[in-house]
């Protein structure tokens, strides 16, 4: 170990103290500085949109919904300019457009007037991710959670005062080295403005001293000002403050997080993942043939009742409506489960399933009942609408179906292939979904 050096003149040790890299100054682009000035009006006409909504029609909220998503996607665009931009992250604006656009045709019956908000509200943040290519993966991918997480938690709240960081870069500040004005410029211009504003109320005054007609327009002008300043409009101006430093914190602190790093937290999940492939292949070997044969037997034993919907013939003592409603999502919960015990299979097996055969059969087994699950829920569906005709309830309940047939559709092939297929399923979930809004 290297000793102190003395010295020469004094020969006491020289203590020589760590030195620590200085932190950078915040600054900010000019679109941003921009941009966070935009976004307090932008904020308060959002939060005015969802004040009340119930009080008003559902047509003029989302009027003004669809007003501010283009003034938010508008924003997003100009700050992600430099990104290229993703095929992908049309499906999303694209599926969010879809629904506005529907529900001020005076369409989207099916899911009534709250989840279409909420749809679109999931298809912006996902978009925002998915423009400024600040998904995990880089692309949509078995890691949704954590981008969501990242979308609506993590990127807003971490950069939640970006925006009052951003306005006040607007204005000039004093550097080091440099001589600071005595009160400060922003002080100045505070003063400056409180200046004015007195003046001019007292020029109002006098001009309405002197003439009749203008006290009355002056009278009228006042009222008006005052009847904006009432404790609701306060009320919104107060709480548009937070829900716009969180807008501004997921545009702007999206598009400054580091693609490079967020592909290393990726990968690091993903080795994450890796590492739990501990379970020996003949535990899911053995669990993958109990549940195969579980269904089978159900197949068996129920196979005329279940699949009566092909011939159309009904089994004793059954309705149509009872026939169709019976079962039919527990089916979708049997898929669902089905799909849960594959992921556990792929991701925790100590060999991978495309590497041993019997863990590969059994797998596809599954995947093919459940399918056939799928089929016959759809097959009741499909007998009920062609009595009864279409419902809201009776078709989110086909899209429900579809979904999971298609996710199991897609689970076989990257069983088969290794390549990935959740992009693909969902692509198919969003569209579907965003077209189901124009019935």
């Amino acid at each position: 170990m290297e000793e102190p050096k003395q010295d020469a003149v004094s020969g006491t040790p020289e203590i020589f103290a760590p030195v620590f890299p200085e932190k950078p100054p915040f600054s900010a682009s000019k679109m941003e500085k921009i941009l966070a000035l935009c976004m307090y009006p932008v904020a308060y006409f959002y939060l005015r949109a969802h004040w009340n909504a119930d009080a008003g029609s559902a047509w003029t909220y989302y009027l003004l919904l669809a007003v501010f998503a283009c003034a938010f996607c508008s924003m997003a665009v100009l700050l992600c300019r430099p990104e290229k931009t993703p095929w992908e992250s049309w499906v999303w604006l694209g599926s969010a457009g879809v629904i506005l656009a529907a529900k001020l045709l005076g369409r989207g019956q099916v899911w009534g007037d709250v989840y279409p908000a909420l749809f679109v509200h999931v298809f912006a943040v996902y978009w925002v991710l998915s423009r400024s290519g600040r998904l995990l993966e880089g692309r949509s991918g078995h890691l949704l959670p954590l981008d969501a997480l990242d979308g609506f938690v993590i990127f807003p709240f971490r950069h939640f005062f970006l925006r009052i960081r951003s306005a006040a870069a607007c204005f000039p500040r004093h550097e080091k080295g440099k001589p600071s004005a005595a009160p400060g410029a922003a002080v100045l211009i505070v003063l400056a403005v409180l200046a004015a504003f007195g003046l001019l109320c007292a020029a109002a005054e006098l001009l309405s001293a002197a003439d009749d007609r203008f006290s009355s327009l002056v009278s009228g002008a006042l009222a008006w000002l005052q009847s904006l300043l009432d404790e609701a409009v306060l009320a919104r101006i107060l709480f548009s403050l937070p829900v716009g430093a969180y807008l501004f914190g997921l545009l702007a602190g999206t598009a400054r997080e580091n693609p490079d790093a967020l592909r290393a937290r990726g990968e690091k999940t993903a080795g994450s993942l890796a590492a739990m492939r501990r379970i020996p292949n003949l535990v899911w070997t053995l669990a993958l043939a109990v549940f195969a044969a579980l269904y089978f037997i159900f197949f068996w034993i129920q196979g005329t009742y279940l699949f009566g919907a092909f011939s159309r013939t009904l089994p004793e003592g059954f309705t149509v409506a009872e026939y169709a409603r019976q079962g039919f999502f527990e089916l979708c919960r049997v898929m669902a489960l089905n799909l849960a015990l594959l992921w556990l299979v792929t991701r925790s097996s100590s060999v991978p399933p495309r590497q041993n055969r019997p863990v590969l059969i059994l797998s596809t087994v599954l995947l093919a009942e459940s399918m056939l699950l799928a089929v016959v829920a759809l097959s009741k569906l499909a007998l009920y609408i062609s009595c009864f005709g279409f419902t809201p309830l009776r078709l989110q309940s086909t899209w429900l179906a579809c979904v999971l047939l298609c996710a199991c559709a897609c689970a076989l092939y990257s069983l088969w292939t290794g390549r990935r297929s959740m992009r693909a399923w969902m692509v198919f979930g969003a569209v579907t979904l965003a077209l189901l809004h124009l019935y």
